[in-house]
C-alpha cells in the first residue's frame, strides 16, 4: 500500500542530516506530507510536520495515529485523489 515501498527507509544519520538541512522551509503542507508521510525516521520537527498533516487532512491529527502510518497514508492517498477529482471536474465547467 505504501507508495514508495520499493524505497528502502533512510538510515539514521541520513535522517540526521536530511533534518539539520531544514529541508521543510519554504514546503507547503502537501509538500511535507508527501515526503515526510512515506518516510519511517522523521526528518523535522514533529510540531511542524503534525501542523502539516492536519491541514493537508482537514482535521485533528493525534500522536497515536503515527504507530500506524498506513492508515494515514491511506487517508491521504484518498484525499488527494478527492482533490484530483474536484479539480478536474473545475476544469470540466469552465
Amino acid at each position: 500500500m505504501r507508495k514508495h515501498m520499493e524505497e528502502k527507509s533512510m538510515m539514521p544519520r541520513e535522517a540526521i542530516a536530511k533534518t539539520e538541512s531544514l529541508w521543510y522551509e519554504g514546503k507547503s503542507p502537501q509538500e511535507i506530507v508527501e515526503f515526510q508521510l512515506y518516510e519511517d525516521r522523521l526528518c523535522m520537527p514533529l510540531e511542524l510536520y503534525q501542523e502539516a498533516v492536519e491541514k493537508v487532512l482537514g482535521r485533528p491529527v493525534f500522536t497515536h495515529e503515527y504507530k500506524e502510518p498506513e492508515k494515514l497514508i491511506a487517508e491521504y492517498e484518498a484525499v488527494k485523489a478527492a482533490d484530483g477529482s474536484q479539480s478536474k471536474q473545475g476544469h470540466e465547467m469552465a
